[in-house]
């Protein structure tokens, strides 16, 4: 069974200036920051119950300082998921009153 979190936190390490940690970590201390986790890793059963493929998806949250901040990050990071063949699929603003972090959370799907 492939286990996507080590070549995501890797690739996603790439970006530069922003800090990178899994969500169940969720701390970080400075802006800009990722966070991410895999939201699903269900396996395909072959008729010889071998693994034919994976349907996974990657949960990412970009947290910023500004709205165009987050978004810039955002793009950034869907260069760096197509990279390892995983598609945006879906992407939203997460509202917070006091407007002091903006907040996008959106999702990748791919297929091993």
């Amino acid at each position: 069974m492939f286990n996507p979190k080590k070549e995501v936190f890797a690739k996603l390490q790439e970006l530069e200036g922003v800090s990178v940690s899994q969500s169940s970590q969720n701390i970080f201390n400075t802006l800009p920051a990722v966070t991410f986790s895999i939201q699903n890793n269900a396996v395909n059963i072959t008729l010889d119950n071998e693994i034919a493929s994976q349907d996974i998806i990657v949960g990412i949250d970009v947290w910023a300082d500004s709205s165009t901040q987050a978004s810039s990050i955002l793009a950034q990071v869907e260069a760096k998921m197509r990279e390892l063949l995983y598609q945006l699929n879906s992407s939203v603003d997460v509202p917070n009153t006091d407007q002091s972090i903006h907040h996008i959370a959106c999702s990748f799907r791919g297929t091993r």
